[in-house]
């Protein structure tokens, strides 16, 4: 990965790390204090930036790929 052409977004990263932890968007995003809608689309974001899948999505919980 040529790390100098990522424009990388700490809201996304930290969207990402708070899932994560949390392990549904709706709860990272209760955390963060912001939509859940907004938890997806940051990491979906990043997701695309990276060119990776980082959760694999199962009913309404997550759990990070491997």
């Amino acid at each position: 990965m040529n790390w100098r052409r990522v424009d990388f977004d700490w809201n996304q990263a930290r969207a990402f790390l708070v899932t994560a932890e949390e392990g549904s968007y709706s709860a990272a995003a209760a955390a963060l204090r912001i939509a859940q809608p907004t938890v997806g689309r940051q990491v979906a974001a990043l997701e695309q930036t990276l060119g990776v899948r980082l959760f694999d999505r199962k009913g309404r919980g997550i759990t990070l790929t491997k």
